[in-house]
């Protein structure tokens, strides 16, 4: 692992990363959110409510941003390892431990590139921490296929996190282990999408659809 806690200029880091993206069209959350509003109103459907939902690992919440207008949505609640005072009318943000304290049962949760950094063979015991608080969770995640694709997927985590503090992890998931996982924990997948193309333009390029899953699993 690979650790950046003491990372200097992170606000300059950060700001020539956005810079990038946005020069070379990298926006790495518009189709990720398409697709999983399209989810989210699949369950809104099925439970003919509107949904609260939870948006685990959510950084500074620009995901749940985007959906936060969906008129099936009533409140998203975003939680992180860090403190961060943020609350609107349709959004919420707990820190770990606040969120802890707090027996939330959620209609759906969401988890977008978060399992790999808390590592794939510990994936599975926070999945199932999570589906005692809800029987839909959809994650966003990677798929590595062999040496080279990992350190690839290595490499733009590299990128992605130097200046936010997060584990740049050793190894990613491939189809078998994320099977294994899930059925581990007796969750069922509804839905599967891979290959999913997440960026557009170079980073598309640099990083292609067959590194990207995203899976819908219910009890």
């Amino acid at each position: 692992m690979v650790r950046f806690k003491n990372a200097n200029n992170k606000s300059i880091l950060i700001f020539i990363s956005d810079f990038i993206r946005k020069i070379f069209v990298g926006d790495r959350l518009k189709r990720i959110s398409i697709q999983i509003s399209k989810l989210l109103n699949q369950i809104h459907k099925e439970k003919k409510k509107k949904l609260i939902i939870l948006d685990f690992g959510c950084g500074s919440m620009e995901l749940s941003k985007r959906m936060q207008k969906k008129i099936f949505i009533k409140k998203i609640i975003g939680t992180d390892t860090f403190e961060y005072n943020f609350k609107k009318e349709k959004l919420e943000y707990l820190s770990k431990t606040k969120f802890l304290k707090k027996k939330i049962k959620f209609d759906a949760i969401i988890i977008v590139d978060v399992l790999h950094h808390i590592g794939i063979d510990k994936a599975w015991k926070i999945l199932s921490q999570l589906s005692k608080s809800s029987d839909c969770i959809i994650v966003k995640d990677h798929f590595e296929h062999g040496f080279f694709s990992r350190h690839l997927l290595r490499f733009v985590d590299f990128y992605a996190n130097y200046a936010y503090g997060v584990n740049i992890p050793d190894k990613y998931f491939d189809k078998n282990s994320w099977n294994k996982i899930f059925k581990k924990i007796k969750l069922k997948e509804k839905f599967h999408v891979s290959p999913f193309q997440q960026h557009d333009g170079i980073f598309n390029v640099i990083l292609n659809k067959k590194h990207h899953f995203v899976s819908l699993l219910k009890k």
